[in-house]
């Protein structure tokens, strides 16, 4: 077997049993009878401890060997974690193990992707063709979890995702990876520093990708609460959303030259706003079906847009860096409002949550995109790479 079609299976496995989980973590929480705030407080801890671990991590990025066993080793480590994870019931217990479990989780994926992106270059295939089958697995994954929860129990459908991560453990190990001779050019972090357009971004991406994220972790409870959603139906809208995201990313890989960024974002942004002014209302359940199908434009044209963004702001040799100083500054925001608007919804109500979401990114939308004038924002993103690769 190759390592390309083992790295596959690994990207396979490893996302299909993340989707088992990880997007029903609310739903599972409210379940056992805590709060939207205890909940608030319980999905921060991976941005946080995300915030904390990302340096460590980038460091061991820069080896790609290393970063493959790393990932190996985290991995066996949080399986064990995981199942103590989801037999436990008592708050404090389990506040305790989450964040146990997220210091070798957190930064799960970024190890997979930096080593996953040079063993498909020097098996002289593009990265996003191995990033594919995760895209794929994460719908089958949310799909089976749904199912598997309504016939037997959510703990069952978490025993089949540690199968999973087991698996995909093993062809880690088995998987050999080469690094590349490429030259690595060094960071201007004084010019990164300086550049106010790259941290103009980052606040818009904050507020924009922050605010979304935290809405939409929500989503779960507030379906639950308000139409009685399950574990399978959730997870079947679930898979619809990925779906539509996949259809729109390459929608723009085939068409990014006919659409300016502002356009792009514009519309990234006015779709959630009448998707939650939607849940704010409490609308019909076939409308809020419909409308919440939207929430794969955004993320889809998010997903394709943001890190090519950046690096064409701050050029390729300051791409990683600023990749990650945007991350850990989407990580920070996000925490800190998936804590202060938990509370909120135990003050008030859903309605209450997602007007003060969607006035956010009204705000986003007015000023950002619409009045903020900036060439970045009204270039097609080609047009602008291109200039870049003159430039050096």
């Amino acid at each position: 077997m190759s390592d390309l079609t083992k790295l596959k299976i690994v990207f396979f496995l490893k996302f299909m049993a993340e989707a088992m989980f990880i997007p029903f973590l609310a739903l599972y929480y409210k379940s056992l009878g805590f709060s939207e705030g205890q909940i608030g407080l319980l999905i921060a801890i991976p941005p946080i401890i995300g915030i904390c671990l990302t340096p460590i991590y980038s460091m061991l990025c820069k080896n790609v060997k290393v970063a493959k066993m790393t990932f190996s080793i985290i991995s066996c480590i949080s399986l064990l974690c995981m199942f103590l994870y989801f037999k436990l019931t008592d708050y404090y217990l389990l506040l305790t193990v989450i964040i146990v479990f997220n210091i070798f989780h957190a930064n799960n994926f970024g190890l997979l992707e930096a080593f996953a992106s040079v063993c498909a270059t020097t098996n002289n295939t593009d990265y996003s063709k191995v990033r594919v089958y995760g895209s794929f697995a994460y719908v089958a994954g949310l799909v089976t979890s749904g199912f598997l929860t309504r016939m037997n129990s959510f703990f069952f459908a978490i025993c089949i995702a540690g199968g999973l991560t087991l698996v995909a453990i093993i062809f880690s190990f088995l998987l050999h990876v080469t690094p590349t001779n490429e030259v690595v050019e060094k960071r201007d972090l004084k010019g990164l520093f300086k550049n106010k357009k790259y941290f103009v971004f980052i606040i818009f991406m904050a507020l924009f990708i922050g605010t979304t994220n935290v809405a939409d972790d929500f989503y779960s409870t507030y379906l639950e609460a308000t139409k009685g959603f399950s574990y399978d139906s959730y997870g079947y809208l679930q898979a619809s959303f990925i779906v539509v995201e996949g259809l729109v990313i390459i929608f723009l890989f085939s068409f990014r030259k006919k659409f300016k960024l502002r356009q792009l974002y514009f519309l990234a942004i006015v779709f959630p706003i009448i998707r939650y002014f939607m849940s704010a209302l409490n609308a019909p359940l076939p409308v809020i079906v419909i409308i919440g199908l939207t929430r794969g434009i955004t993320w889809g044209i998010h997903s394709y847009l943001w890190a090519q963004f950046i690096v064409n702001i701050v050029g390729k040799k300051n791409g990683t860096f600023g990749v990650m100083i945007a991350v850990m500054t989407l990580n920070l925001y996000t925490a800190i409002m998936k804590i202060t608007l938990g509370r909120l919804i135990d003050a008030t109500s859903y309605f209450i949550f997602y007007l003060v979401i969607a006035y956010i990114l009204i705000f986003v939308l007015l000023y950002f995109v619409i009045i903020y004038h900036n060439n970045e924002y009204k270039n097609n993103l080609t047009a602008e790479i291109d200039k870049l690769k003159k430039a050096e």
